[in-house]
């Protein structure tokens, strides 16, 4: 018996190409659609500073836990963040685990360009397992349709900022996150 011979035995995998692009096609059409309800950090002029104000108002603060995994980058930057939030820094996984156990609304904002693959683990079990706790990600380079395809996954959040920190623009994305809650 040859080598050939062997290898003939063996299972044949076909790849229907144009099946792949078909589906291909199919999930961007539904991307699309979705694409018109969500919305993610599109711009001021969608959320102007004085309805967001006025909403603020209207709310209760609520804590919002930064989480410094790997990095200190919001330990240094929280003086850029709005006022208005019970903001506080997890530096640690049991440290975040601690803030997780509250059983009201509150938000979590991830660092994405630190490590992503800890946000996305960590995103997708906050989802999964402490629905009252929202996600916030952000990220240097975060377009809304890198937002919108990245919601659509398991590890989606709630809610995108892309750099730079501007207090009204991130006071418009905790605002929104909570306005879903509705």
């Amino acid at each position: 018996m040859s080598k050939f011979d062997d290898d003939e035995d063996k299972p044949t995998v076909v790849i229907d190409l144009n099946a792949l692009k078909k589906q291909k096609s199919k999930l961007e059409e539904d991307l699309a659609s979705q694409a018109s309800e969500l919305v993610f950090n599109v711009g001021e002029e969608e959320f102007a500073s004085s309805e967001a104000e006025g909403i603020l108002s209207e709310i209760e603060e609520f804590p919002v836990i930064c989480f410094d995994f790997q990095s200190d980058f919001f330990e240094k930057s929280l003086n850029q963040f709005p006022e208005g939030f019970e903001f506080k820094v997890a530096k640690s996984l049991p440290e975040l685990n601690s803030f997780l156990k509250s059983e009201h609304f509150q938000v979590v904002i991830f660092n994405y360009d630190v490590n992503s693959k800890a946000v996305n683990q960590l995103c997708m079990q906050i989802k999964q397992k402490r629905p009252q706790t929202k996600t916030l990600i952000m990220a240097r380079s975060i377009s809304p349709k890198k937002a919108l395809i990245h919601a659509a996954t398991p590890s989606g959040a709630d809610g995108y900022y892309e750099f730079p920190l501007e207090p009204n623009r991130i006071k418009q994305e905790l605002i929104k996150i909570h306005s879903k809650l509705k």
